[in-house]
C-alpha cells in the first residue's frame, strides 16, 4: 500500500505537468512587419530581412502570409538560400510578395505559383487566396493572423 501511494505521489507533478496548456506563441506580427518593410529599404536590409524571415521557420509562416499582397519593388531581384548540408537555391522576385512567396516555398516546401515580376495583379492575388485557405487550414489557431492581410 505505502509503494502505490508513493507512487502516486511521484506520478502527480508528470501528470500536472502534461495537462498544463503550452505557453502562447509569442506575437511576431511586429518582428514580422518590421523585417517587411525591410526588404523594400535596399539590398543589405532586403537581403537580412529575408534571411531573417526565413530563420523564423514555422513558427512565422502565418505572419509572412498577412504581408502577401505587398507590392513593393524590391531593391535587389536576387534571392539565395544557403544551407549548410544543402544545395544552394536561387530566387529572382521582383516585389514584395514574390520574395514573401520565396520564403514560404523555402520554409513549407509549398508553392502556388511562380515568384517572379512576370505576374499579373490578379495571379498575386489568386495565389494570396491560396496561401491563406493553406494556413488557415494547418495553422487553425492563428486563422485570424493568416487572413489579417488578406483583401477579401
Amino acid at each position: 500500500m505505502s509503494q502505490r501511494v508513493f507512487c502516486l505521489a511521484l506520478l502527480m507533478p508528470i501528470a500536472a505537468a502534461a495537462s498544463a496548456a503550452p505557453p502562447p506563441a509569442p506575437d511576431l506580427a511586429p518582428l514580422v512587419s518590421r523585417l517587411v518593410d525591410d526588404t523594400a529599404r535596399d539590398s543589405d536590409s532586403e537581403r537580412r530581412a529575408f534571411d531573417a524571415l526565413m530563420n523564423l521557420g514555422s513558427a512565422g509562416v502565418p505572419y509572412i502570409v498577412s504581408h502577401l499582397g505587398d507590392g513593393r519593388r524590391l531593391p535587389e531581384q536576387s534571392i539565395w538560400v544557403r544551407r549548410q548540408g544543402s544545395r544552394d537555391r536561387q530566387g529572382q522576385p521582383w516585389y514584395v510578395h514574390d520574395g514573401l512567396e520565396f520564403v514560404l516555398k523555402v520554409v513549407t516546401g509549398r508553392a502556388f505559383g511562380p515568384q517572379n515580376g512576370h505576374l499579373l495583379p490578379s495571379q498575386r492575388e489568386k495565389n494570396t487566396r491560396k496561401w491563406v485557405a493553406w494556413c488557415v487550414d494547418h495553422y487553425p489557431a492563428q486563422a485570424s493572423v493568416c487572413r489579417s492581410g488578406s483583401r477579401d
